[in-house]
């Protein structure tokens, strides 16, 4: 509250009156000047906007595919990892031939699924960065024009978040199963050695992690499905105030879907050159 930090304010002061009256017997009793306290470093200025930016649906959704990225990474580490620790034959004990198969597994169906997530969204990033960039131009368009103009822009962004929807969902959907049966894997030999178990283990924590992220990045597209559907619905009462507010909303987050593309071209660039995912 305001009176609360002006009582504050006042009693600060007061400790810093007394703190200069001390200072001042010290010095005037050791005769010695006192020496002045260092100036405070300024606290770094953040860029404006960037908080902005970050809470965008472009925001969150090249966070979240990132995410998903970097951590197919690191299971995948543990895949090859866990196959080369296990070797098939008529020796092997159930878990691992379970183990390896699941590794197996992941590798065949994982990578291929996060890779087709991250063109999704650059395609879809692309897609929204050319619609804003055309109604942030300067063109006289008449009020009918300009709601048949956004209808046309949301249906498009709203029917491709739907499609990229479905896809997170399958991949969060494949994810779960692959849990389960890693779990189940590590329950069909409690006597099998300890370097298995562990392995299989950091295994299965890794395959948890891509599976929070697969669905982080679900609960974006919810997300970008659900405003575009709300919009639609509103612009659908043909409001011209409305009309008007989206199309100067929808010019200004260009800036932010460019951003969202760059990081998702990047992550699909280090996907080509280190063959992951």
């Amino acid at each position: 509250m305001l009176l609360d930090s002006g009582s504050s304010e006042r009693d600060s002061g007061s400790g810093s009156d007394r703190r200069a009256e001390g200072g001042d017997s010290d010095t005037a009793t050791s005769g010695e000047p006192s020496r002045p306290e260092p100036e405070a470093s300024p606290a770094p200025v953040s860029a404006p906007g960037s908080s902005l930016i970050d809470a965008s649906l472009a925001g969150s959704l090249s966070a979240s595919c990132e995410a998903l990225f970097r951590s197919t990474e690191r299971a995948l580490q543990w895949a090859w990892k866990l196959l080369q620790l296990t070797k098939s034959g008529p020796d092997a004990g159930p878990l691992v031939s379970a183990a390896r198969l699941s590794a197996i597994d992941f590798l065949d169906r994982i990578p291929p699924h996060v890779r087709r997530s991250v063109v999704e969204l650059l395609g879809y990033s692309s897609l929204w960065e050319a619609i804003c960039t055309r109604l942030g131009r300067p063109q006289a368009r008449s009020q009918e024009e300009l709601l048949r103009e956004l209808g046309e822009d949301l249906q498009l962004l709203l029917r491709g978040a739907q499609a990229r929807l479905g896809t997170s969902a399958a991949l969060e959907q494949g994810l779960l199963v692959h849990m389960g049966r890693l779990r189940e894997a590590r329950a069909s030999e409690p006597g099998a050695p300890l370097e298995l178990r562990a392995m299989l283990d950091a295994f299965t924590h890794a395959v948890s992690e891509v599976m929070a992220a697969a669905s982080a990045h679900r609960r974006a597209w919810e997300a970008a499905e659900g405003e575009l559907s709300e919009s639609a619905a509103w612009l659908g009462a043909g409001d011209p105030g409305f009309c008007s507010w989206l199309a100067e909303h929808l010019s200004g987050t260009v800036f932010a879907w460019r951003l969202a593309h760059s990081t998702v071209r990047l992550l699909r660039e280090l996907g080509e050159l280190s063959g992951q995912p």
